[in-house]
C-alpha cells in the first residue's frame, strides 16, 4: 500500500511531478491529451493504462488522426479502458464507474493517476488589457476549448471586426 500520486497532464507535461511504476490517464474529453499522455509515459519506461470516457479512445477527433493514434496505443501495449467516468481514489485504488452500466471499476495497484479533465478559462491578458483597447475573448480564456473551437472562436470574432 502508499499514497496515490495525482496529477494532472500539465504537470506531467512541464515535468513537475514524477510518476511512480504504474500510471492509469484518465481522459474525460475523449480527445489527444489523455492518449498523448499515455504514450509519453510508456515510452519514458512506465506500465500505463489509459481509460476514456466516452465509446473509445479519441472519440471526438477526426477519424483519421483517431485511428493513427489507436494503431501507436496499440503498438505500445497500452490497454484502453472505454465507459470510464472517474468516480474516486484512495492510497493506491482507483474507482471508475462504467457509464453504461453504472457498475464500478476498480484498478488497484496504482502509483498515479493523471487526470486530463480539461482546462481552467486563462485570461488574466483580458483584464490587464481592460479599459486600454478593445478585447474580445477566444479559446481557451473565454471557457476550456479544443484547437478548433478556438479557431472558430477567433473566425467569429475576425469576421466581426
Amino acid at each position: 500500500t502508499g499514497d496515490l500520486q495525482v496529477v494532472d497532464a500539465w504537470q506531467i507535461l512541464r515535468s513537475e511531478a514524477k510518476p511512480g511504476r504504474s500510471v492509469l490517464v484518465i481522459d474525460w474529453r475523449c480527445d489527444w491529451i489523455g492518449p498523448g499522455i499515455a504514450e509519453r509515459l510508456v515510452r519514458d519506461g512506465h506500465q500505463v493504462q489509459l481509460a476514456v470516457n466516452g465509446t473509445h479512445c479519441g472519440e471526438s477527433l477526426p477519424l483519421y488522426v483517431r485511428d493513427q493514434l489507436a494503431g501507436e496505443l496499440h503498438r505500445l501495449g497500452i490497454p484502453i479502458t472505454p465507459y470510464a467516468r472517474l468516480y474516486g481514489c484512495d492510497d493506491n485504488t482507483v474507482y471508475l464507474q462504467h457509464t453504461a452500466s453504472g457498475e464500478p471499476m476498480i484498478f488497484e495497484g496504482i502509483d498515479t493517476l493523471v487526470l486530463c479533465q480539461g482546462h481552467q478559462p486563462e485570461d488574466r491578458l483580458a483584464t490587464e488589457l481592460a479599459g486600454l483597447v478593445e478585447v474580445r475573448r477566444i479559446g481557451d480564456c473565454l471557457a476550456p476549448r479544443t484547437a478548433e473551437e478556438a479557431i472558430h472562436d477567433g473566425l467569429t470574432v475576425a469576421w466581426a471586426l
